[in-house]
């Protein structure tokens, strides 16, 4: 017996010793190459990520770090205490590990057979943060360990603390408890309470789970719990304990970006790059982000929206009052809006973004996410239609008045549009009909055409939202972003190809790799006759329609088409216009849908803004001068009577050149107009015949 207690003896000596070697030549193999603790004291913040217009300029930088060092005696204690409190409480105390958590830890863990407590200290963290990566591995978590002993025997505990609350980082990339103070609170760390204290201490373990700018509540919660924390393990008394719970928290969030120009535009590259990349990357590779952004053209932009809303504002006796401006505590802002969007008609490229009033007043960006009702600036897409269908610039439609009735969810219903001025104008050709947005003419035209037609055009042309397949759709009634209509708009202005709008050229690594690299991406939905005639239709909006006034009260006169927009009780008003090489959407109105005021129309709200910004981009040179509208080759061109839409007669009293689709030109004279009395006798008759139709 004693024989074999002997042997065992020797055999758990033997295996002791076998696993003692093994454990230290694992450690002294793990140990080697481990960074050196000394270039904490050279150690270098990542680089920001820049983001370049189409030209090379410097238009913002994406904080990598925003990070503001602070020394430890200008941390106060009850903030050192906040983080030591949830990350270390033994911190004072342990060489670098703390054996008895992680004791604690791994019985933890083996009851509940998950990793379900973490035992890193706050020098294994800085370890981690500063020299290694954050894979799950065993392998890791050993050279951490050895990495946070070698600097816990070259730093005192206090220099440690100092680095490990200058690299923490919280989110948005903020990274160091100065910088994260600002950020959250809008006030340097020596003025936190302890309250506030908690809450960046509540952060770190979670910065997307736990900022309080996107889960206040969730962090809040961590904030008390931490708060407990703190008063059980000595660091507050009962009375500061309660006092804390009590105290209000007030985030005051600063901007995550240094913007120089288009905040709604870097805003939109931001959001692209954290979707396709990640926030290390955007905040911490140091990327170039090339865009097809103009700043000339964006500060022109941004200047003529403010001004030309300002004057609005005084002229119409508009102004918003103190509370409505103050946007403290508004959401969103009460006073009145606009966007703006320029595209290069032929690539796509956005140039110039202006996705609201004021960005620090609200981040919503109104070009891309606010869906309104176009009203009349819809139509240019049903005319498409009909242009596609086989009718003609000088085709005959009834501006008559109409009743539809209906039935919704089973009740019988009653629609009768009518017209702005309240008139008819009997027959009259398809160029008439939109050049004056007659709304009855243009009901009509989508009843012979068919509402299912014009969505699959809408959608065909680049409107990706839902149209619903009903005939008020002729007059707007579907909620569409700005973006989508200016897509729409630069398919006619583009020949018929529609080119999808996009606003990245290029992202670029920090070693100068080439991430992705965009160009145009185009799709031919409508002929090049379809196009031009319907561009044709546009410019008479602006020479003698609804848009006239860009010629005669602002003098633009270089080529030019596009549509007025005004909806039902005047809340939005838009205007959508091109050149051969520039487009240009804008809306006007409130954020929560109200009426403007009285005759707020398109010519009148939004016109001034397109004309303003496209006479300042013209005279200062900032774009190449315009074009004309080059025709195809395969139109031709007739002398015709507008009333008839045929080929005019000495005795016909108003003619037109018109153009046509080659081989579509009326083959016979005018019926109407044989003679003069003759001709008005019957246009009379036809006219009576026409009123009575339902």
């Amino acid at each position: 017996m004693r024989k074999y207690l002997i042997r065992g003896v020797l055999l758990g000596v033997a295996l002791f010793l076998v696993a003692g070697v093994a454990t230290i030549l694992v450690l002294v193999i793990l140990g080697q190459n481990l960074p050196d603790p000394h270039t904490i004291t050279t150690y270098r913040p990542k680089l920001a990520s820049q983001v370049f217009d189409r030209n090379g300029a410097v238009i913002a930088k994406l904080y990598v770090e925003r990070r503001e060092l602070v020394s430890l005696q200008h941390i106060p204690e009850h903030v050192r205490n906040a983080f030591i409190s949830t990350e270390d409480k033994r911190f004072w105390q342990h060489p670098g590990i703390d054996l008895v958590r992680l004791l604690k830890a791994a019985l933890v863990d083996l009851v509940q057979r998950r990793r379900a407590q973490g035992a890193s200290t706050i020098t294994q963290q800085l370890a981690r943060n500063m020299f290694l990566s954050h894979e799950k591995t065993l392998t890791r978590k050993i050279r951490e360990a050895l990495l946070a002993v070698q600097i816990e025997r070259l730093f005192s505990k206090e220099e440690i603390l100092e680095r490990y609350l200058n690299q923490i980082y919280f989110g948005h990339g903020v990274y160091g408890v100065q910088s994260a103070a600002k950020f959250f609170f809008g006030k340097p760390v020596d003025s936190l309470t302890v309250a506030e204290a908690a809450l960046l201490a509540a952060i770190p373990k979670n910065p997307s789970l736990y900022s309080p700018l996107r889960h206040y509540d969730r962090a809040i919660q961590r904030q008390r719990l931490i708060l407990r924390m703190m008063y059980r393990n000595g660091f507050l008394t009962k009375a500061q304990y309660e006092e804390a719970l009590q105290q209000p928290i007030v985030i005051h969030p600063a901007s995550e970006v240094e913007y120089r120009v288009g905040p709604y535009f870097v805003d939109m590259v931001r959001r692209y790059i954290l979707e396709r990349y990640s926030e290390d990357f955007l905040y911490g590779g140091g990327a170039q982000i090339f865009t097809t952004l103009d700043a000339r053209l964006q500060a022109v932009a941004e200047e003529v929206v403010d001004s030309v809303l300002d004057t609005l504002e005084a002229q119409f006796d508009l102004h918003p009052s103190l509370a409505e401006r103050d946007t403290g505590d508004t959401t969103p802002p009460r006073y009145l809006q606009a966007a703006l969007v320029a595209l290069d008609p032929v690539s796509g490229e956005i140039l110039a973004l202006v996705g609201g009033r004021n960005y620090e007043h609200s981040k919503f960006n109104r070009v891309v996410q606010a869906h309104r009702q176009p009203g009349s600036a819809f139509k240019p897409i049903v005319y498409t239609t009909a242009i596609d269908q086989g009718y003609a610039p000088a085709s005959i439609v009834y501006d008559l008045p109409i009743s539809l009735h209906f039935f919704r969810e089973g009740v019988p219903e009653r629609w009768a549009p009518g017209n702005f001025d309240g008139r008819f104008l009997g027959p009259i050709p398809l160029r008439t009909a939109l050049a004056k947005s007659r709304n009855l003419a243009t009901v009509r035209l989508i009843l012979s055409l068919g509402p299912r037609k014009v969505v699959e055009y809408a959608h065909r042309m680049g409107i990706q939202s839902d149209v619903p397949a009903y005939p008020s759709i002729a007059l707007g009634a579907a909620s569409l972003t700005p973006l989508e209509l200016a897509t729409a708009y630069a398919t006619i202005a583009n020949h018929g190809v529609r080119t999808d709008p996009y606003f990245i050229r290029m992202v670029s690594d920090l070693q100068g790799h080439h991430l992705e690299v965009n160009h145009p991406h185009r799709v031919r939905v409508l002929d090049d006759v379809t196009a031009y005639l319907v561009t044709s239709l546009l410019e008479s909006v602006v020479n003698e329609g609804t848009g006239q006034s860009l010629r005669w009260r602002y003098g633009l006169k270089f080529p030019l088409a596009g549509k007025t927009g005004t909806t039902n009780d005047y809340r939005d008003a838009w205007f959508i216009g091109y050149t051969s090489n520039l487009l240009v959407a804008v809306w006007v109105g409130y954020d929560q849908p109200r009426t403007i005021m009285d005759k707020a129309t398109g010519a009148r709200m939004a016109i001034p803004i397109f004309a303003s910004f496209l006479k300042r981009v013209y005279a200062d040179s900032l774009w190449p001068q315009p074009m004309e509208f080059l025709a195809p080759s395969n139109v031709e061109y007739a002398t015709v009577c507008v009333r008839s839409g045929q080929l005019a007669t000495p005795f016909c009293p108003e003619v037109r050149e018109e153009v046509f689709r080659e081989g579509s030109a009326p083959k016979g004279y005018c019926p109407l107009h044989h003679a003069h009395l003759q001709g008005d006798e019957l246009w009379q008759q036809r006219e009576i015949q026409a009123l009575a139709k339902p």
